[in-house]
C-alpha cells in the first residue's frame, strides 16, 4: 500500500469558456497567468497559475472539431455546456507506479508543447476515470523541471498553496481508498457528486476563492 505522504495536490482544472478572459480576472486580483500551450490531439489549450507545489490550470477547447473527436475533450464540453468551474483535480506523487498498481490503474503517458518549442512530458493514471468522476483524482508523475507549478511567476501578492477543496464524493470510501492515506485538505459538502469550489492562501490571512458562480461562469472572488 502507498504511504500517503508519497502523494499530495497536483493541480486543479478550471473548465472555462474563454482562456483570455479567464485569464484576466486571476490577473486583476494580482496573479500572474501563464500560457501553457496546445494540446493539439485534444483540441484544447490552458494557462497555467503556479503555486510552487501545485497549481491551477485554465482549460478551454479551441478547437471544437478536434474536441469532438476525443474522450478528453468531450468531457470538456459536457462540462462546459453545464457551468464554467473547477471540473478535476490530481494528486502528484514521484511514487506513481506503486500508485498505479494499488489501485489497479495503467499508466499513460502525456505531452504538450508550450508556445516557446519546448516539449513538456509527464506519466498519469486515472484520468479517464476522473472524466467521469470529477470528485476522484488522478495521478500524475513530473520532472521537477517541467512540472507547471514551479514555473517561475511574478504575482502582485504573496500567494501560498492551494488551502482547500469543496467537493462532493459519489462514493466516500471509493475516494478514500483513491487518497491512498494522503492528507489532502478536502471540505466535504452536500449536492450533486463534482467540485465546488477551491480556496488559495493570500497574504493578509486573505484567501482567493474560486467556485461557479450563480450564472453558471466563473468566479473569481478575494475573501
Amino acid at each position: 500500500m502507498v504511504v500517503g505522504r508519497a502523494l499530495w495536490f497536483g493541480n486543479l482544472v478550471v473548465g472555462v469558456s474563454d482562456l483570455d478572459a479567464a485569464a484576466e480576472q486571476f490577473r486583476s486580483v494580482g496573479l500572474d497567468v501563464l500560457d501553457g500551450g496546445r494540446h493539439v490531439q485534444f483540441g484544447t489549450a490552458n494557462r497555467v497559475i503556479p503555486f510552487g507545489r501545485s497549481y491551477l490550470e485554465l482549460l478551454a477547447v479551441v478547437d471544437r472539431a478536434v474536441a469532438e473527436t476525443t474522450w478528453f475533450g468531450r468531457s470538456l464540453l459536457a462540462h462546459l455546456a453545464r457551468r464554467e468551474g473547477l471540473v478535476r483535480w490530481s494528486l502528484r506523487s514521484h511514487r506513481l507506479d506503486a500508485v498505479a498498481a494499488s489501485l489497479g490503474l495503467a499508466i499513460e503517458r502525456r505531452s504538450r508543447t508550450t508556445p516557446g518549442g519546448r516539449l513538456l512530458q509527464w506519466r498519469a493514471a486515472g484520468l479517464e476515470l476522473s472524466l467521469e468522476h470529477a470528485w476522484l483524482p488522478f495521478f500524475v508523475e513530473w520532472p521537477d523541471g517541467d512540472f507547471p507549478g514551479g514555473q517561475p511567476a511574478t504575482h502582485e501578492v504573496a500567494v501560498g498553496d492551494i488551502a482547500w477543496m469543496a467537493l462532493t464524493p459519489g462514493d466516500g470510501d471509493r475516494l478514500a481508498r483513491w487518497l491512498c492515506g494522503a492528507v489532502v485538505p478536502l471540505r466535504h459538502v452536500p449536492g450533486e457528486p463534482g467540485l465546488t469550489a477551491c480556496g488559495i492562501g493570500l497574504d493578509g490571512g486573505r484567501e482567493l476563492v474560486v467556485s461557479s458562480g450563480p450564472d453558471h461562469r466563473l468566479a473569481v472572488e478575494v475573501r
